[in-house]
């Protein structure tokens, strides 16, 4: 069941098999009469849709699959479920790179806030000590981010 009036829609996908966009089919293309209106009708979702290779007209069933995004155009021109492609080594770095970045300014703004209480209370060894490891920890992010430029 599609939930839907809808038997049939023009979809345009791109080079990665991915739905750009969709028209509503309001007649049969199935049926050889309307061949030129078929024509026609792809044409027309080609032109409004950006990125698109290719237009086919697809099943209501088979658009719902598309409209997730979990499923993309196969090389027969069926839905097939979509596998993200493995991050490049690059992409990998720069996760590492922002999960160090995370946990350097989380580490960096609870000695701040432990300063903050010291110098309140005037502390001033513990505020010595957390200028201290404060220091270490910006040396140690420094040092962190250099290897991995490496």
């Amino acid at each position: 069941m599609n939930g839907t009036n809808v038997d049939y829609y023009a979809s345009g996908f791109d080079a990665e098999g991915k739905r750009v966009g969709s028209l509503i089919c309001d007649f049969d293309p199935t049926k050889e009469k309307n061949a030129d209106k078929l024509a026609a009708f792809k044409g027309k979702a080609k032109e409004l849709f950006d990125g698109v290779v290719i237009v086919d007209i697809i099943t209501a069933e088979d658009y719902n699959l598309y409209l997730t995004g979990d499923y993309i155009r196969g090389a027969a021109g069926k839905p097939v479920p979509y596998a993200a492609p493995e991050p490049t080594a690059e992409e990998k770095k720069a996760a590492q790179k922002t999960a160090l970045q995370v946990q350097y300014e989380a580490d960096k703004k609870n000695l701040m806030k432990y300063y903050l209480a010291a110098a309140m209370a005037g502390d001033m060894d513990t505020q010595t000590d957390l200028k201290q490891e404060l220091a270490d920890l910006d040396a140690q992010f420094d040092t962190d981010v250099k290897t991995m430029d490496e």
